[in-house]
């Protein structure tokens, strides 16, 4: 312990003790050891720290001010050198990217996939999202690269993504199902023969499942939510397989996991249902994390249009 600390160990611990012997005995110091760092410390400030005259001691009031004073340093120190360290382990740790929009995830791994192509010495983990402290995360080195709900900070660089054209799926097997063509148009006449359509819906994404929810009870439509499974691709694929169900989609997602021919798309206007993602890194972030988000935002701006 430096002597810094020890004369911040020190008075604090004059609110638990009696005198400077009780201090040395609850630090496992010496008495003599004890008065002398408080020696030199008032002699250097020229000021009395701790009142000894009286019983209990008490600190001063410069003893209270340099307290607080050490505390804040401390604390300087203790993020500085945890900040040193988590930069230390991301040279050799993975790139780490959070994913809170799970209908870009397919998206995300083909442009990591052509990333890595292009920089085979970089390692890259993708993970789903499990907090909303983006900025604590990204400060902390838990996270590199954030793609998500924006989360507006002055030390946070932000780059919006569009939000893709969504659409209901309708297999062959539902009844407004119409083999003559891929879109079906948003009318009431095909809503209203779909108001009793069973709904997969998403797991682990409880707020945008809320609001197709709510989107469904503006159109009329009640679903009965029978299914709830982790991804898009999955919940496009057990809804081909069952009778009379959707889902939410994109059109790339249904190209990707629905035989051709077999299924109808219904979009829904960007003013009724949209997601706001954004990418976000540290301003300080070193170039190499830099690099991969501006290629990740080209990629994913790129595959949404």
């Amino acid at each position: 312990m430096n002597r810094q600390r020890t004369l911040l160990s020190i008075l604090q611990s004059v609110e638990f003790s009696a005198t400077i012997s009780e201090i040395a005995d609850r630090l496992y110091l010496s008495q003599p050891y004890v008065s002398r760092i408080l020696k030199d410390e008032e002699t250097k400030f020229g000021v009395v720290l701790i009142n000894r005259r009286d019983k209990p001691i008490e600190l001063t009031k410069f003893g209270v001010f340099i307290l607080a004073s050490l505390k804040k340093i401390a604390s300087a120190e203790d993020s500085l050198n945890t900040g040193i360290e988590n930069l230390k382990a991301q040279q050799s740790r993975p790139i780490r990217i959070s994913n809170g929009n799970p209908f870009l995830t397919e998206d995300i791994i083909d442009a990591i996939t052509r990333y890595l192509d292009a920089h085979p010495q970089a390692n890259i983990e993708l993970a789903q999202s499990q907090t909303r402290h983006v900025a604590s995360d990204l400060a902390e080195g838990a996270i590199d690269i954030t793609i998500g709900q924006r989360w507006n900070a002055a030390d946070i660089e932000i780059t919006d993504l569009p939000s893709p054209v969504f659409y209901l799926p309708i297999a062959d097997s539902c009844q407004p199902f119409d083999p003559s063509t891929l879109y079906l148009p948003l009318e009431d006449d095909t809503l209203t023969r779909m108001a009793e359509c069973r709904y997969v819906g998403l797991s682990g994404h409880s707020e945008f499942q809320a609001y197709v929810d709510n989107l469904f009870k503006r159109v009329g439509i009640h679903p009965r939510n029978q299914l709830f499974l982790p991804t898009p691709a999955s919940a496009l694929k057990t809804v081909f397989n069952m009778t009379n169900a959707t889902t939410i989609t994109t059109r790339k997602l249904a190209e990707r996991h629905l035989p051709a021919g077999r299924y109808n798309l219904m979009p829904l206007p960007t003013n009724f249902i949209r997601t706001d993602t954004s990418i976000m890194t540290l301003t300080t972030a070193d170039q190499t994390i830099q690099q991969l988000a501006h290629f990740l935002t080209d990629e994913l701006v790129r595959a949404i249009r």
